[in-house]
């Protein structure tokens, strides 16, 4: 018998290098948005007890944004081209446009229901400060969703009803990037720090639709 691995959900994390340097300075960047009042406005009922700001963060001049911004696209380019490695042309050039990007501040008791972020190809979750979240007790982590659904349930269906979500394990200065289509949500928080994440959505195009190209 031949196991055929089909319709794989590829996720892939980063560690920035750099994250010690520049986490205080992203952090005040983070809280200067908060202070504008400025928001993004989407979808105000499904999230409760945060901050999100303007869809424009990376857009912000400031040294520790910009380092970031630099970062983020080359992590998109590379889990992209592992997951397309098979359909890439050899040699191929491709731009990275990140074209969404905000901040989170969740303080306590905030929360962000299940949602997928439309428009894009891949998006991606940074931890600027993890605050007082913990995996083991289901404090403030992300979940992701099982997009397989058997429409039934049954001792066949064990293999896919166990496995319905994931929680991720956060430490600061990773970053996890994942198919825009992915369900996903942020489970209440409860700590006295500020939980602190940067998120950010891509569009992967041929490089003469972009002035930012990377080459395979």
């Amino acid at each position: 018998m031949q196991t055929l691995p089909l319709w794989p959900v590829l996720m892939y994390d980063f560690q920035w290098a750099e994250h010690d340097r520049y986490q205080s300075d992203l952090r005040r960047v983070c809280y200067e948005q908060q202070a504008t009042q400025r928001t993004s406005g989407v979808a105000p009922d499904a999230k409760r007890g945060l901050y999100e700001s303007g869809f424009d963060f990376v857009t912000i001049e400031d040294p520790a944004v910009e380092a970031f911004s630099h970062w983020a696209k080359n992590c998109f380019f590379q889990a992209a081209a592992a997951a397309n490695a098979r359909y890439w042309p050899k040699g191929m050039n491709v731009s990275v446009e990140i074209h969404e990007s905000w901040c989170h501040i969740t303080q306590d008791g905030g929360y962000h229901d299940m949602h997928v972020h439309p428009n894009s190809s891949w998006s991606a979750i940074y931890y600027v400060d993890i605050g007082d979240t913990d995996v083991t007790t289901k404090n403030g982590v992300n979940r992701f969703y099982n997009p397989n659904n058997s429409m039934y349930l049954d001792a066949g269906t064990a293999w896919v009803t166990a496995n319905t979500s994931i929680d991720m394990s956060a430490e600061a200065g990773m970053m996890v990037v994942f198919p825009s289509w992915v369900r996903h949500s942020a489970v209440q928080y409860r700590g006295d720090r500020d939980r602190i994440v940067i998120a950010a959505n891509c569009r992967i195009q041929p490089a003469n639709m972009s002035s930012v190209a990377l080459n395979i």
